[in-house]
């Protein structure tokens, strides 16, 4: 598996993968491809954004996305979206994505994480 960062061109396949899984259960939401790209599109151009992909032979995999949040004593990291493709849970992916992600952070001098989703 690798990671890279989340970039705007990634938007269409993420959109994808986030309306196939939460619209299905536990959330059964109601999203579209439109609708969750607008989402994901705002947090990427939102100022303190920092996102990951995980894929493997170049195919998104999964996802996990937040932003920055300063306090008076350092910067805290809010996840608001962490997903996997709905065919490929229960095989590790969102674990090892997470922990990526929270290494990379250690490294951006986060001290704090919070999980939303």
């Amino acid at each position: 598996m690798e990671y890279r960062e989340i970039m705007t061109d990634d938007v269409p396949e993420l959109a994808k993968i986030y309306r196939e899984t939460f619209n299905a259960e536990p959330w059964f939401d109601k999203w579209t491809e439109k609708t969750a790209g607008k989402r994901i599109s705002r947090f990427i151009s939102h100022d303190g954004f920092y996102g990951l992909v995980s894929t493997e032979g170049g195919a998104i995999t999964g996802m996990i996305l937040g932003e920055e949040e300063q306090y008076f004593d350092g910067v805290i990291f809010n996840i608001k979206e962490f997903c996997v493709r709905n065919d490929l849970r229960g095989k590790g992916i969102g674990t090892a994505l997470l922990a990526e992600f929270e290494n990379r952070l250690k490294d951006r001098g986060i001290r704090s994480v919070l999980l939303f989703t």
